[in-house]
């Protein structure tokens, strides 16, 4: 076989016989690919959890650096710190992270016994609420003249589970117990390295920047450094920008809760309000997600304070989905209800909690970039469509 004639210079033969190997290698490269999947997640995922750390760090760093910001122009104002080099950046990441210390410390005080208070309490009084669901069903079979002979069953099962599984693997349950607060411990730990790792980025932002800068410039072209730089702007403004406005609208939403269920008072206050905070920074799906627990538990308590429950959180949703929401978040993410949508169930399907979390905005660059990338090129082909006509 020739692959090249030297009086026509035809490379025809040679293009066919590299197509052809290329597809073979393409092809043995993605058979190997699905054969040795698992085996592939599992090294990326080992991966992601070794440099866990760092990529919350650079998240966290994103987060704060506003605030950071902030206070380094407060202070700069002063001529004293201006001169002394990044004194006045310094000055701001102790401020911010001594603010973030303070709000954890109160957390530590003031809410964690009264949560664990609050849990132990449910959990005393467990038989007791598992006695009136009871009640409440014997009730029901008396006034439907239904026999409730089916609830000792139940009662007897449940006494019987209790003594065949539970008591015997207290040992196991023990062990579990301790190694879960062996991962707290060492999610603290994480925690601490990343926001050293934060720091250190928020300090020296510039060089970083200018580093990825210097990076890219050496092997993209003018053009696709200029898009790229784009796209990365625009993803931080969005990413950043929402999560902040989220977190704070959930904080502002949580304290709220706490408050008005005080007033009428709602049994388990505390914990009802933090779950309902901490699941509204969910789009969409949080004020159920939150919502829906808090109203079972609480039919179990006392239906009529459920009701009130239902009430007042459904008002609450509305002030913060008409009033609250749209002054501090508005329209940043710049998608339609379908996509955010879509976006939870797809993330929150691969990922879970986190998937949900982060998932919407993540999607909403990915939605942005893709966006601006066909109305460049829609433009693009009008502008020739208009020239070929011309």
């Amino acid at each position: 076989m020739k692959f090249y004639n030297k009086e026509s210079g035809d490379y025809s033969y040679f293009k066919i016989f590299l197509a052809v190997f290329l597809a073979i290698v393409s092809s043995v490269v993605v058979y190997f690919l699905f054969s040795k999947m698992s085996i592939i997640l599992s090294f990326f995922s080992k991966i992601l959890s070794i440099l866990s750390p760092i990529i919350v760090g650079i998240l966290f760093a994103c987060l704060l650096n506003p605030i950071v910001k902030k206070f380094e122009n407060l202070y700069n104002k002063k001529d004293k710190i201006k001169k002394k080099k990044k004194l006045g950046r310094i000055l701001g990441i102790l401020s911010t992270y001594l603010i973030l210390l303070v709000f954890v410390i109160l957390i530590c005080v003031f809410l964690l016994p009264n949560l664990f208070e609050s849990i132990n309490q449910m959990i005393v009084n467990f038989p007791t609420y598992l006695e009136n669901i009871f009640g409440f069903i014997r009730k029901l079979c008396t006034k439907f003249n239904i026999n409730p002979k089916f609830l000792d069953d139940y009662n007897t099962d449940l006494s019987a589970l209790v003594k065949t599984n539970v008591l015997p693997n207290l040992d196991i349950i023990i062990n579990n117990l301790a190694s879960g607060i062996t991962s707290v411990v060492r999610g603290i730990i994480n925690v601490v390295v990343s926001i050293i790792i934060s720091s250190y980025l928020i300090y020296d932002r510039e060089l970083f920047i200018n580093g990825i800068a210097k990076l890219l410039k050496a092997y993209c072209s003018t053009k696709v450094y200029t898009e790229i730089k784009r796209v990365v702007e625009n993803v931080y403004k969005v990413f950043c920008g929402f999560m902040i406005a989220k977190l704070i609208d959930s904080l502002i939403i949580g304290i709220i809760t706490f408050i008005i269920l005080s007033i009428f008072r709602i049994p388990y206050t505390l914990l009802i309000s933090i779950v309902i905070g901490i699941t509204n920074i969910i789009p969409f799906f949080g004020p159920f997600i939150g919502a829906i627990p808090s109203i079972v538990l609480l039919l179990i308590i006392d239906p009529t304070k459920a009701l009130e429950f239902a009430v007042i959180i459904f008002l609450i949703q509305q002030f913060d989905g008409n009033i609250l929401g749209p002054k501090l978040i508005g329209n940043k993410l710049g998608m339609k209800s379908f996509w955010v949508l879509f976006a939870i169930i797809l993330f929150g399907g691969l990922f879970g909690f986190a998937g949900m979390l982060f998932g919407v905005p993540f999607f909403a660059c990915i939605y942005e970039f893709l966006k601006n990338l066909t109305e460049k090129k829609f433009k693009n082909r009008m502008e020739k469509i208009e020239e070929s006509e011309s």
